[in-house]
């Protein structure tokens, strides 16, 4: 137990009311050092665009809008550069700002920054996805006008949003004009000590496009290439003579263009007055009723009720795990052509760069809440496949393919190899969401289309890195980086080997399974990538041999070879200012030490413990605790749910506590910088699979439900190959229910049971 690094304790000075039985959210005021976090709290997005909850009449301020298609293509300086080494990044960067609004009374602009917000109250509503601003200004002049802004983003992809804004005098009457504000982008942010912020673009960025207009910016980038448009379309009288305490409203919609080696940018000014003429025609109550629709679609899927001892306390948990959930929806990507970042599209931390965790923790909640949306995740990876290739080829791997560890366009984009390109566990994350995609899914059709050629290819990889030990037969994978990078180039890394493992068997029954399906399908991809059946009987082989460490001495699964020899880091001595460690101490004084960033063999605990007895997993589970600094935001959940699963229910609950409000309270006190889209995620893993006691168990769901002392009892749902099935546990056992759909199997705890449409069953505890 590490007490002195837990992040207990809220860095936000606003707390988040809730209200509608957990369905709102509201935050007052913020201070004004905590705005930013309650810009990324109330971000919304569509997987396509992402907007910040910033203050209309203040504008965006440093970048309010990001668009996933819109990124910069940078070089990477070294002053010693190797072969191999990424040469570019890709940027994800703020774009044309239009969140702004002028207001002028009696023929005069009101200059904000003058103004005092004597009130503000900015509310979620988490069943249609509008969020709504009310704000009450003190003026200059003593006069006082309230802002009541309402705004939404079409979850259907759309490349624009909406917004709605009335201002009213409040005792006195006035002529009031109001005015949609365009800018062009904002400087995306520069190099800081922090890795997780983004970079120094140098000379690249936004260049003008095109002939200046008013009503349109037209901006290219100078690395990439990539043109983007962004105008408006207004309803509504923009000036009235507005009586006291009455108000002028307009309706402002938004609409972008992105384009990569545009040519013509009135082609692509043309593209973004379409957008921003459609969502104009269809209005902004028709546009809430169309987002109500999608957002009751995805809630039935998502279902979180919990009954605690505190009625407040489980409210305020169930609509924070909602908000979590929120998130994750509207930031992933929906048309193959992007995934989930990092920090989704609400901030500039990790320049909007896609890693593993996206896979590990985020796809699978998708997978059994919107399948469509996991699939176009994964149709992302394939579609960068080829880069994949590229990068094996790279780090000199002459067969298979090596996913970036982080990207945007497919190419790598680390610096820094080994936490970067040594994180060859990246291809096990792939694999590990095709083989949870389909089995929750049943889409043989992706396998067929996709899924078997990443399996391939990925396969190939583990045997062009790993090798059979002449003198043990086992099959050993060495000098990678697993999840811990506080931890880098070892041999043997437990989570690594485990992970790879079930990926190469996975690849050998899928292959045998697209060929019986789909022969023609399959013979012509793999002529076409040339794969011969006896890869499969390399990849068993390797799979059965695989080295998986284990300490004889202390009855513990090693981390890696050599983890467990090394001295303990002290980190009850460490200072709390000290963390997390990656800020103050240089890599090569934490790889000497037997100190953990975040969960890794943990992890592989977690998604790969099947036929390991629970004590030994208890064992490693107090062992690593230990000696865990959980200074990654992905390391929570994972000790949450292999806690719940050895009956360390204390820790799981303080755990679930740090994984599920890691934004809402602001616990890395980085918020500001974007959400933490896979800590979100795995706030939900960590209630479902934690709690709940969710695994797979020969491709079937098994649960194991436990209830936390803190609760009454608790409901989830979740979508099974087409049946929708519920949970709820209370101090009595646990109910299950097809709620539709055909019948649907699995276990509860050693009991396996069928429910048909519609049937429900009552087991005890």
């Amino acid at each position: 137990m590490n007490a002195k690094v837990e992040r207990t304790e809220p860095a936000s000075k606003s707390r988040i009311a809730i209200g509608d039985g957990g369905w709102t959210l509201s935050i007052d005021g913020p201070a004004p050092t905590q705005e930013r976090w309650a810009e990324t709290i109330f971000a919304l997005a569509n997987g396509a665009i992402g907007v910040r909850a910033s203050i209309d009449e203040l504008g965006g301020g440093d970048g309010s809008t990001f668009l996933t298609a819109a990124y910069e293509v940078s070089p990477i300086v070294y002053h010693e550069r190797f072969r191999g080494f990424a040469e570019t990044t890709d940027t994800r960067v703020p774009v044309a700002e239009a969140i702004g609004l002028d207001v002028a009374i009696g023929g005069s602009a009101i200059d904000f920054t003058t103004a005092s917000a004597e009130r503000t109250r900015r509310t979620l509503d988490l069943r249609s996805g509008v969020l709504t601003r009310e704000t009450r200004w003190r003026l200059a002049d003593g006069r006082r006008i309230a802002v009541r802004a309402e705004r939404l983003v079409p979850l259907d992809g759309t490349t624009g949003y909406a917004r709605r804004i009335a201002v009213s005098p409040i005792g006195f009457a006035a002529a009031i004009a109001l005015t949609p504000r365009l800018l062009p982008a904002p400087t995306a942010a520069g190099q800081a000590d922090d890795p997780r912020l983004g970079v120094n673009l140098h000379a690249h960025g936004f260049a003008p496009f095109g002939e200046l207009r008013p009503e349109m910016v037209v901006e290219k980038l100078r690395g990439s290439g990539i043109a983007v448009a962004a105008t408006q379309a207004i309803r509504g009288e923009t000036q009235a003579q507005v009586v006291a305490d009455g108000s002028i409203s307009i309706e402002i919609f938004t609409g972008y263009a992105v384009v990569a080696d545009a040519t013509d940018p009135n082609h692509l000014s043309d593209i973004a007055a379409a957008t921003a003429a459609d969502l104009a025609d269809t209005g902004f109550d028709a546009l809430v009723d169309r987002q109500r629709a999608a957002l009751d679609a995805f809630w039935r899927n998502a279902v979180v009720e919990i009954e605690g001892d505190e009625a407040a306390q489980g409210c305020e948990t169930a609509a924070t795990l909602r908000l979590n959930l929120f998130h994750l929806f509207q930031s992933a990507g929906r048309d193959g052509q992007g995934s989930a970042a990092a920090k989704g599209l609400t901030g500039q931390g990790y320049e909007g760069h896609y890693f593993w965790d996206t896979e590990v923790f985020m796809l699978p909640v998708l997978a059994v809440s919107a399948p469509e949306i996991a699939r176009a995740m994964l149709a992302y990876r394939y579609a960068t496949l080829d880069a994949a290739i590229a990068n094996a080829r790279a780090l000199n791997h002459d067969q298979g393919a090596l996913y970036a560890w982080r990207t945007i366009a497919g190419r790598e984009c680390s610096a820094h190899y080994p936490s970067g390109s040594a994180e060859y566990h990246i291809n096990a994350a792939i694999a590990y969401a095709i083989g949870f995609y389909d089995k929750a899914t049943g889409d043989t059709g992706f396998l067929v289309e996709m899924g078997a050629e990443m399996l391939v290819q990925t396969a190939r990889l583990w045997i062009a890195l790993g090798a059979h030990e002449a003198r043990t037969g086992q099959f050993c994978i060495r000098g990678v980086t697993g999840p811990d990078e506080y931890t880098a180039l070892i041999d043997n890394n437990w989570y690594t080997n485990r992970m790879a493992q079930a990926h190469l068997r996975l690849a050998a029954e899928v292959v045998d399974r697209v060929a019986a399906a789909a022969p023609d399908a399959w013979a012509n991809t793999a002529a076409r990538i040339g794969y011969t059946p006896a890869e499969a009987t390399a990849w068993t082989a390797a799979a059965d041999a695989m080295r998986l460490p284990y300490d004889e001495k202390l009855r513990i699964d090693a981390q890696d070879d050599s983890f467990l020899d090394k001295p303990r880091w002290d980190l009850a001595g460490t200072p709390a200012d000290k963390f997390p460690l990656l800020l103050h101490y240089h890599p090569m004084t934490l790889y000497r030490h037997q100190v953990a960033k975040q969960a890794d063999l943990v992890l592989g605990l977690v998604l790969g413990g099947d036929g390991i007895d629970r004590e030994r997993k208890r064992r490693a589970y107090d062992h690593y605790d230990s000696v865990t600094a959980h200074d990654s935001t992905l390391s929570a959940c994972s000790f949450s749910i292999l806690a719940s699963d050895v009956g360390r229910s204390d820790e799981a609950w303080r755990h679930f506590r740090s994984t599920a409000f890691v934004d809402v309270d602001d616990l890395h006190h980085n918020t500001d910088h974007g959400v933490h889209m896979a800590a979100m995620a795995g706030s939900w893993l960590a209630f479902a699979w934690g709690f709940g006691g969710f695994r797979l168990r020969e491709g079937a769901p098994s649960f194991a439900p436990t209830l936390p002392a803190a609760w009454r009892g608790y409901g989830f749902a979740m979508l099974w190959r087409g049946s929708r099935l519920r949970i709820d546990v209370d101090a009595g056992g646990a109910t299950y229910r097809n709620l539709d759909g055909p019948a649907v199997s699995f276990a509860h705890r050693d009991q396996n049971i069928t429910l048909a449409p519609g049937e429900t069953r009552r087991l005890g505890a």
